[in-house]
């Protein structure tokens, strides 16, 4: 079978989609939630949907470790450690610090704490350290030892992990029309590694849609993530669909990333204690807050607007409100 139709099933199954009453009351436009933290093992979250192709990919090439570069609250090293529990697999993560410490346990609690039960191989190297590096090496030792290693890419963000978006897009085709009809008129989501868009992006193109999907980076402060987002929609689309001249929809914005990755912003703040009392869900200081602090922003500018629809895709990272806990104070 081609590896890019070839997968395990990490997920129990599709996520909900469901409409947020109280948000839209507030905000104006009809908001909707993809709830992607739901389902899988180590916690839930995007990521998984991004490894059901690539640790199909590793397992056919017998792999029995598989090794991912993070840093201590690092959600797809978390999500990483959980499926490889489930399947019977070791894991290593090679962790440097990419987020100052929030607070005195901040590289305890969390998602630390989690791969921590999980009994996690966590091999910390230097802040100059390459991860690319370190983990090459990490995995030529394990292969001297007899072991079978696999490198996850980065945030699983190449074309097998950015694959599992493009099914969470047709997924998202398809409950939304039982809902409206009709397709979305903007999906927002954070963009970090990038693929989670990317995915996004040519799911809803390849389907000939009019929704656009708009990003707000948590990583990248400059074109470096259009670039990315970009390259990977390109490559999903040329692996599909090759010669269709499809034109993805897409917009980025590089404003809400705040003073560096990881680091929680004011307008972010904010949004996770909207979207808590509101509708009792609890976005992270990382990442979904960072989008929805983007959402309200685009919607009091009337970028978006009051009678157009929203599904705004909800990846995981509850455990990061915890090892944040001193930001709620």
């Amino acid at each position: 079978m081609n590896k890019i139709h070839n997968k395990i099933k990490l997920l129990n199954q599709k996520s909900s989609l469901e409409f947020l009453p109280n948000l839209s009351n507030k905000l104006g436009p009809k908001i909707y939630i993809k709830r992607d933290d739901e389902g899988g093992r180590g916690g839930g979250g995007n990521k998984l949907r991004k490894y059901e192709r690539i640790i199909a990919d590793a397992l056919n090439k017998k792999a029995d470790t598989l090794i991912i570069a993070g840093h201590f609250q690092s959600n797809a090293s978390r999500a990483l450690v959980g499926a490889a529990c489930q399947l019977g697999l070791k894991s290593v993560v090679v962790c440097k610090t990419m987020i100052p410490e929030q607070n005195p346990t901040f590289n305890e609690n969390g998602n630390a704490l989690l791969m921590k039960l999980m009994n996690a191989n966590i091999i910390t190297i230097k802040q100059e350290d390459d991860f690319q590096t370190e983990m090459e090496r990490i995995a030529d030792n394990l292969s001297k030892e007899g072991k079978s290693p696999y490198i996850i890419p980065f945030g699983g963000s190449n074309l097998l992990g950015s694959l599992g978006y493009l099914d969470c897009a047709n997924e998202i085709i398809e409950q939304f029309k039982d809902l409206e009809g009709k397709s979305p008129d903007y999906i927002v989501t954070s963009a970090g590694s990038g693929g989670t868009m990317a995915g996004l992006v040519a799911g809803f193109a390849l389907a000939r849609t009019e929704t656009k999907v708009l990003g707000f980076s948590v990583l990248h402060k400059d074109k470096t993530i259009e670039g990315i987002v970009t390259h990977l929609t390109n490559e999903i689309v040329n692996n599909i669909k090759p010669n269709s001249n499809i034109k993805p929809n897409f917009q980025l914005d590089t404003n809400l990333v705040g003073d560096a990755y990881g680091i929680p912003t004011e307008k972010g703040k904010r949004a996770i204690k909207m979207f808590a009392e509101l509708e009792g869900l609890f976005l992270c200081p990382v990442y979904t807050s960072k989008a929805m602090a983007g959402l309200v922003e685009y919607i009091k500018e009337n970028k978006i607007k009051k009678n157009e629809t929203v599904v705004f895709i909800y990846t995981g990272g509850m455990p990061l409100v915890h090892a944040y806990y001193n930001l709620y104070e």
